[in-house]
């Protein structure tokens, strides 16, 4: 494909155009706009050329003619990405736009991040699409088979701090909810999602990249977040066949992507670990949770999935416990691989105020652990 993605503009209002154009010279990404029209009927002699545009980026004031308008646009080019913007927010009109074949809706008047965000991933799709992107994003998977062990708090601060370094760009950090439990990510992240993991389910689940990035919702942090369901007593049943083709997927539209997950050594589970590139074994320095941990990680590696994969973090890890570090290898046969001190008084407030330690709380000796284990893991991915 060429080095610069091709954009059509279509929108009724000149200013907005004008505004649009702007943001759009100032975007990170190789972007031409080809053109700047104020009626579909005016961009068709763009889409009917020998080298239509990529990307169109199309005003819909009617949900009835936005969707006439993209089965419009995809049967003159099936393979256009099409961004969708409007002044409605209701979650009826986004699902039945990207039913219809957008890949993006963008609620006016356009945040210029959430505008690049989708950009970014409109490049990635199109440079896959061509056979051009030859190596898949990073899967890290947080798990403990109980609740409580602090599965949550390291997801979600992971995801922030890998969201932050260079090779993230914020945009390509994911955080999915599949933690069987309760679905928290949605309150540590202050979160009130449209859409959830159980959207999935609505679609048989089939999913594509357009439909998985229009249910995640995403966090001032830069972290996209696909989160679990709201209500009480709801789980989400994806097979373990639609949870690899959801991490296959997955990995085409990010760089990283942390899961939160725990529960039994179910096929669902080993799904996702066989997917993984790193899991990190979650657990406090307690008997009953380290009894528990050693014949779990015994399972894990009669399964294949051994210490070269599996990592052991001690979270809440008080160094005066009576319980100390050797104690817990000798216990677990295997070495700890990183300790996340206790602060509860700081977690606490960073959940309340839907802030990531990393991001809210700098000076935090539980932010300076977590940020070295992102590193650390960083570390582990690369080499994959």
């Amino acid at each position: 494909m060429s080095n610069l993605m091709s954009v059509l503009l279509i929108n009724s209002e000149g200013t907005f155009r004008t505004a649009i154009a702007a943001l759009l010279l100032r975007c990170r990404c190789p972007i031409e706009l080809i053109a700047s029209v104020a009626t579909l009927h005016e961009g068709m002699k763009h889409l009917e050329s020998t080298t239509p545009p990529q990307v169109i980026i199309l005003e819909v004031q009617s949900i009835t003619q936005g969707v006439k308008d993209v089965s419009t646009i995809l049967t003159i080019n099936p393979q256009a990405m099409i961004m969708v913007t409007s002044m409605e927010k209701q979650p009826d009109w986004i699902l039945t736009l990207i039913r219809a074949g957008a890949g993006e809706y963008l609620t006016t008047p356009i945040n210029p991040t959430e505008l690049e965000d989708a950009l970014e991933r409109a490049v990635r799709v199109l440079d896959h699409t061509h056979g051009t992107e030859t190596v898949g994003g990073k899967v890290l998977t947080v798990y403990n088979p109980s609740g409580g062990m602090g599965t949550t708090t390291i997801a979600v601060n992971l995801a922030a701090a890998m969201a932050a370094t260079p090779a993230s760009k914020g945009a390509m950090a994911a955080l999915v909810d599949l933690n069987p439990f309760s679905s928290d990510v949605a309150a540590f992240l202050d979160l009130n999602p449209a859409y959830t993991l159980s959207s999935i389910e609505e679609t048989g689940g089939r999913i594509d990249a357009s439909f998985l990035t229009s249910i995640m919702i995403r966090h001032n942090s830069g972290v996209k977040v696909l989160c679990g369901p709201d209500e009480i007593g709801t789980t989400v049943e994806m097979t373990p066949k639609q949870l690899q083709e959801l991490i296959a997927l997955i990995r085409k539209q990010f760089s990283i992507t942390v899961f939160d997950t725990g529960g039994s050594l179910s096929e669902r589970n080993l799904a996702i670990f066989n997917d993984s590139d790193v899991i990190l074994y979650s657990l406090l320095l307690t008997l009953p949770a380290l009894n528990n941990a050693r014949r779990y990680l015994k399972a894990l590696n009669q399964q294949g999935l051994g210490p070269e994969k599996i990592k052991v973090v001690v979270n809440r890890y008080l160094p005066k416990d009576d319980i100390r570090i050797t104690d817990a290898e000798k216990i677990l046969g295997v070495k700890v691989f990183h300790t996340i001190p206790n602060s509860y008084v700081e977690i606490k407030e960073s959940i309340y105020k839907g802030t990531p330690l990393v991001t809210g709380y700098l000076r935090s000796p539980v932010t300076k652990a977590l940020n070295e284990l992102a590193g650390r893991v960083m570390t582990e991915l690369i080499g994959r």
